[in-house]
């Protein structure tokens, strides 16, 4: 199934052949056609792949997984690769099959999705990091475009402004007129006047990026509303991860954010490999949020530095010492997650009673 405005849906037997192809709008009267289509095969579905799960197959892939479908996410690489190799057209009925075929040909695709199930308070902390990173992607780009203007002022402007490649400092210097005494060109003073706008833009951006967001609810824990930047990175962490649960093991958690390092050893035959490297693939946020997580602990924290000291002792370089500590703290965050998640779900199924006081 795709995600787009029509999507196809391909049904296979469990020998691979072709059962039917059909189209549906994505729309909640095409969702039960398809839902009703999906019922009336005559054997079981094991599982059902969504192409752009996280995009335009997100709706698709939701009310799926509602049903009770194990609904998997089919990456877009492997279903062109199979297309290129076979010299197949790209044409909708095609792209179905690749689909279908691909799911039922790898049974270890992710779960399409990061929720098993509705969470309307992980949806609004989602809202509220997806608009503050929209902000600083805005501001990021004006400061970008900025600096290419800054680089063709006159030489007698840029005279007068600080003496530093940062932006910021020649923004607010120029906001606060420091040329407006310089006789310039017609263009310089057209560049001059948008870089006096984008000085009030960014100063805009900032303010708009630095303010308090609403509350999405239970899912911002209260002691981290005093800390701004501690209160960023968990929720990013949060959002990044999800459901905690869709991973059975602390392997596949630090496998996925990237944390587990890689074996590159030869020599040993069947002993275990004595070299590694880092993981360069994985969920950059989530280990760059673990990465932030070491340095601070190995500069403050002592049971860090006893653990860092206790890996040294034990001949490992001090960049596996590192690496070996990040991926203690991925073991503690994936717990830590699966405890609150446990403990939340069960509050709301079993809330209790209030009693008289």
């Amino acid at each position: 199934m795709r995600g787009l405005p029509g999507p196809l849906h391909e049904r296979y037997s469990t020998r691979g052949g072709r059962c039917a192809i059909e189209s549906f709008p994505t729309s909640p009267d095409g969702l039960a056609d398809a839902l009703a289509l999906l019922d009336s095969v005559e054997f079981a579905i094991g599982r059902v792949g969504v192409e752009g799960s996280a995009g335009l197959g997100r709706h698709v892939a939701a009310f799926l997984a509602a049903a009770g479908f194990d609904v998997r996410a089919v990456p877009a690489k492997p279903t062109a690769e199979r297309r290129r190799r076979r010299r197949r057209h790209k044409t909708d009925p095609e792209d179905a099959e690749a689909i279908a075929r691909e799911t039922l040909a790898d049974p270890d695709l992710p779960a399409a999705g990061k929720q098993r199930r509705p969470d309307p308070d992980w949806d609004a902390l989602a809202a509220v990091r997806n608009r503050r990173k929209r902000l600083i992607n805005q501001r990021l780009r004006l400061r970008n475009e900025a600096e290419a203007v800054l680089v063709s002022l006159a030489l007698t402007v840029r005279a007068v402004l600080p003496q530093t490649s940062r932006v910021r400092p020649r923004l607010r210097a120029l906001e606060r007129a420091a040329a407006s005494s310089i006789q310039v060109a017609a263009a310089d003073r057209v560049n001059l006047a948008w870089l006096v706008e984008a000085a009030g833009d960014v100063t805009r951006l900032d303010a708009r990026e630095g303010t308090r967001q609403e509350d999405p609810g239970p899912a911002r824990p209260a002691r981290l509303h005093a800390h701004r930047r501690v209160w960023h990175r968990a929720m990013d962490l949060l959002v990044e991860v999800g459901d905690p649960t869709r991973f059975a093991t602390e392997a596949q958690f630090a496998r996925w954010c990237g944390v587990a390092p890689m074996a590159v050893s030869s020599g040993e035959g069947d002993q275990a490999p004595t070299h590694h490297r880092l993981d360069l693939a994985g969920n950059r946020q989530v280990s760059s949020t673990l990465h932030v997580m070491h340095v601070t602990q190995v500069r403050s924290y002592p049971p860090a530095r006893d653990y860092i000291a206790s890996k040294r002792a034990g001949h490992k370089t001090k960049r596996e010492a590192r690496r070996a500590h990040t991926r203690h703290l991925a073991n503690i965050v994936i717990r830590r997650m699966w405890a609150d998640h446990a403990q939340r779900f069960e509050t709301a199924a079993n809330p209790a009673t209030p009693t008289a006081a």
